[in-house]
Order: structure tokens, then sequence, then C-alpha cells
């Protein structure tokens, strides 16, 4: 795991609460809390609780007196017992110290972060008259813990970055590859055991997505064991992306209808678990989420049917197509061994939504290739913009609208990375902005391939990278020259540093 940091000096211009009897003796903080999403007048804090129930959040300018609190969170089974408060109203610039607390008792470890500079507090009609003022970022990606092909749960950087940049830094951007996969095959049985449920008592999410379950753990065991990652999260504010291995190792073709491939349709069960975790962190173009059921479908016809759905309420334009999925216990494990088996459901694969014909009906394409009755979803859009001084950060998705490519022909035209939703957000808003410099947050590289490894992980012509689908990436390009102004385009995913004009 090797961690590009920037460092930019960019000179751009309480009282205890009653939680209605919950017990502190036997709910506490197990994961958490962890920092996202600041401004110069708030950030949003998030805990995991060991059963569902309620905390809040004290927090002040002074360590030793924390007299503000926060609205109380409920956590809930079915995003498995996590919740996030923002906090609002603080002054810009200042140094907070928080902690968590559960039936007015201090659970988990405390916290501090800084708020972002405001421009109203640079004005000078002279000589900065838009309040321009400095700031600093870091960003890198990759936080590998197995020790097999990574350094270890100890992740050492963490520990650097704690000690280097803690005070100095106004936020981090952890651009793709939080997790690698782990505990992937977990059955939702264990889950209810460690929950203290009955079958009957399962979640909705793990009757329709029974591999969430496994996915929790995964990041339960990454900030368990990962002392140095929590205690940087916990007082660093951070916005995330994902790469692959949050879903899937090579995850490819999730935008392509028609492809059928096990770790494709991957995709939405593994954003579900990255949202309860990490990606309540970050902003956002459209507010819809995943949308999951279970469908009948007959061979021929292009009909699905759910009659537990209301399609006539969702919102289609703030939402990506649809994928049956693969519905076997190992869907989501790193092992390219697993591709060659067949799917439970015989429907498993990337579907277009051509139409709504009413609440329990949509018309997809392709035509379904079988009778079956499984889980389903429709995809949600996770890109998004964040302005800071004089600079836009665009948070890009690059997992959830790409097509396949022809590894024998990258430049074959028609193909995207983004989604001609996401590309039209992304160079409409760029085109519209006031901002002076861009950076644009890509979970993988824009000029370098990502097409090596070998062994049971690998994926054959896989090439994550942009150069992939050279034809976008020159269209983009193009489109960024045009705007001339400067454009950084922050990547990851290649375990190597490097910069390219």
């Amino acid at each position: 795991m090797i961690y590009r940091l920037i460092f930019l000096p960019v000179l751009f211009f309480c009282s205890v609460f009653d939680l209605h009897a919950e017990d502190p003796t036997s709910n506490f903080v197990t994961h958490g809390p962890m920092l996202g999403m600041v401004t110069d007048h708030g950030v949003r804090v998030w805990a995991r609780t060991h059963r569902p129930g309620e905390f809040t959040v004290r927090y002040g300018t002074q360590e030793e007196h924390l007299d503000l609190e926060s609205v109380t969170v409920t956590t809930v089974h079915e995003h498995d017992d996590t919740g996030w408060v923002e906090l609002d109203g603080l002054s810009a610039d200042t140094v907070y110290h928080y902690q968590v607390t559960i039936g007015g008792i201090p659970s988990g470890p405390a916290g501090s972060f800084r708020t972002l500079p405001s421009a109203k507090d640079h004005v000078e009609p002279t000589h900065n008259p838009r309040g321009l003022f400095n700031f600093r970022f870091q960003f890198g990606s990759c936080a590998n813990q197995n020790p097999k092909n990574g350094i270890g749960p100890s992740l050492p950087t963490y520990g650097t970055m704690a000690r280097e940049l803690l005070g100095k830094t106004h936020f981090s951007i952890m651009n793709g590859d939080f997790i690698y996969e782990e505990h992937r095959s977990m059955p939702v049985s264990d889950w209810l055991m460690e929950a203290g449920l009955t079958a009957d008592q399962t979640p909705g999410i793990l009757r329709l997505a029974p591999n969430v379950a496994g996915l929790w753990e995964n990041y339960k065991s990454y900030l368990g064991r990962g002392v140095n990652m929590a205690n940087w999260q916990r007082n660093m504010p951070t916005v995330f992306t994902f790469d692959d291995h949050e879903l899937v190792n090579d995850m490819r073709g999730c935008g392509t209808i028609g492809f059928r491939e096990r770790r494709a349709v991957f995709r939405d069960i593994g954003i579900r678990a990255w949202n309860d975790y990490v990606g309540w962190a970050n902003p956002r173009a459209t507010s819809r989420d995943i949308h999951f059921g279970t469908a009948k479908l007959q061979e021929g016809s292009d009909i699905l049917l759910d009659e537990s759905a209301d399609f006539t309420r969702l919102d289609l334009s703030q939402m990506a197509n649809l994928h049956v999925h693969w519905g076997t216990a190992s869907a989501g494990e790193d092992d390219i061994r697993l591709d060659k088996e067949p799917p439970a459901n015989p429907n498993a694969g990337v579907f277009g939504i051509g139409e709504v014909i009413d609440a329990h009906r949509l018309r997809i394409t392709p035509a379904a290739y079988a009778d079956s009755t499984g889980a389903y979803s429709i995809g949600r859009r996770s890109y998004g913009k964040m302005t800071v001084s004089n600079c836009d950060f665009f948070i890009l998705d690059c997992k959830t609208h790409r097509q396949m490519h022809d590894p024998k022909n990258p430049a074959k035209p028609g193909l995207t990375m983004l989604g001609k939703e996401q590309k039209a957000w992304l160079l409409d808003s760029m085109r519209a902005s006031e901002s002076d410099f861009f950076f644009v947050v890509s979970s993988v590289n824009f000029m370098v391939p990502h097409d090596g490894a070998g062994g049971h992980e690998f994926s054959e012509g896989k090439d994550e990278a942009w150069t992939s689908l050279i034809e976008e990436r020159e269209e983009l390009i193009g489109a960024f020259d045009a705007l001339k102004k400067p454009v950084c385009i922050l990547t990851a995913d290649l375990h190597n540093s490097f910069a390219i004009k």
C-alpha cells in the first residue's frame, strides 16, 4: 500500500441527556466514531453501536468542557446498527473536540477536528475581495490489511499521517479500496447469532441481499483491527470513493446491458454496505438510494413483476440500471475460479429499464432468459461535488455506469466509464462553475494502464484504467482543455505514486 500525499498550501485565493431509558451498560459504541463532509459550519459524525439504540454527540471547543450536544441518532439492524449525525452551526476554522454518548455516558474514544475556513472571514476589499484562503488536504487509496499482499492491519502510514498531518490538514480523500475482500461468504445465520436474533427477525436487506452480511463484517474487521486507520478516521474528516475492492475485485461491465458476469451484478450489494459504513460522508448530486426487490420473470418476456414494489414512486432519472443478482453465497469473493460457476438465478445479469408500466411492473431489456423468481436491484448514482475556497472537487463514480471494455481495442468507440448522465453532470458543472481550479477525483488511473497481477485473483484483460476507454478519456481531456482553467485529476488503484502533465 502506497499513499500519495498532497499538501496544498493552495493559495487560492453538555449536560447529561436522558435517552429514553437507553441503558449504557448494555449498549456501547463498537466501531468509530468517524468524521466526514466537513464544511466551514459543520461536520458529520458516524458510529456503530452494539445493538439498536440511540446515541448523541457532545462537542465543544474545549476538550474538558463539551457544552454542545447533537440531536439523537437511532441505529437499527437494517443498517448493521450504524448511524450518523451532522453537527451544524459551528464556527469556521475552529478546532472542536467531540465524544459519542449513550444514555448520557461517554462511549468509544473521543476525537477532534477543525472546520474549514470561511470566505467571509478572509475578505479584504482591496487585496482579497473574494475571501480566498489557503487550505490543505491529503489523499490516498488502497488500505490493504492482508499480510499476503499488503503490509498487514497495522497500516503504519496512517500512524505517520496522524503524527505529521493532524492539526495541519483540513480534510482527506480516501480514493477507493478502503477495504479488501474478507468474510464475503459469511452466512446470514452467523450475523443473526451475533445480533441475538432469530431467523424470523432477519432484516429485510439480508433477505433480499444476504451477501451484505459478509460486507458488513468486512468493514468491522478493518475498523476493529486497523487501530491506526481508526484513529485517523475519528480525527480527520474524509470523503470516500469506492473502487473495486469495496464491491468485488476487477468489477467491470456494470453499465453494459446484457452483460452477464458474477462480479458486475454484485455492484449494488457492495454499494449498500459501503454507504452504511463510509458513503454517508460524501456529497451527492442525487438523493435516491438503491432499490432492492424480488423479481418474477418469464422466459422470453420483457416484463419484470415485483408485487411488493411501487415503481411509480421511483425517480428513475436519479437512478442507474437494473441488475438481477447472481444469488450464490460466494458471489462477492475475490477468486477468478468462481467466475466459471453458474449463477443461482438463471436470469442474473445487467438489464436496462424501458418504462414503468404500473406500480408492480417494469419493461426491461433484454427479455428474460428463463423463468425465475429472485433478487434484483436498481442502482443509485454515487457522484457529487464540493467546493473549498475557489476550488471544486468532483468525486466521481467509476464503477456504477462503466461499460465493458474491449481488451483488444481500447479505442473502441461508443463506450463509457461515467455513463452519459454523470459525464454531462461533470462537464456542465465545470463549465458553469465560478471556481478557478478543479480537482477531478477518479478511483482509477487516467494515463497509466492497470493490467497486471496473477493467480486466482487475476482477471484476464482487466485494464481498469481510463486507458481501456480511450475515446471517452480523450473527450474529457479536450473538454478540460477548453475550460482554460487548471484541472488536476487525482487517481488511485495502481499502488504507485506518479505525476503526469
